[in-house]
């Protein structure tokens, strides 16, 4: 929804599930930057005070899990997880892309890292064009949430003899 507002989004989303919820409420599992819990000069709530209220006005027909962490993961780990599924070092691919995604497409498509003065890139995507990085950040927080990348090596709290 170009130029919206988060109580649009919300009522946009309540239509588009419309057809989904046929017999029975609707399993609805939020994802989204932590950034969302942050109060504007404009308003008194957050917009993830906005949605939860809106989605407790509809336990009827949904049921939701907010998943929204406090802290966003750092970009470079967010674009690792999300490669690592699309194609991980071992060539398994355990994510396929809908061609009707096209704005997600286009995202994975043309956002680049922002770089230096010497063409080196920098751990920051270049976020220039207000078309870009909205859907590729969502389908980022979901993944670093559920598909975080761990580590095989480091220190362990446990004894191990």
């Amino acid at each position: 929804l170009p130029d919206s507002n988060t109580p649009a989004a919300c009522e946009a989303f309540l239509q588009w599930t419309e057809g989904l919820r046929l017999t029975a409420a609707l399993t609805v599992e939020v994802y989204g930057d932590a950034s969302g819990a942050n109060r504007s000069t404009s308003g008194s709530r957050t917009d993830w005070q906005i949605v939860k209220d809106f989605l407790g006005r509809q336990r009827r027909i949904l049921v939701p899990s907010v998943r929204v962490t406090s802290a966003n993961p750092p970009v470079k780990d967010r674009v690792n997880c999300v490669n690592a599924l699309l194609c991980s070092y071992a060539q398994q691919r355990r994510l396929q892309i809908s061609p009707r995604c096209r704005q997600l497409l286009r995202n994975f498509e043309q956002v680049r890292w922002k770089s230096d003065g010497h063409g080196n890139a920098l751990p920051e995507l270049d976020k220039s064009d207000p078309q870009r990085t909205h859907t590729s950040d969502a389908l980022g927080y979901y993944i670093a949430r559920e598909f975080a990348m761990r580590s095989t090596v480091g220190y362990r709290a446990e004894r191990l003899l």
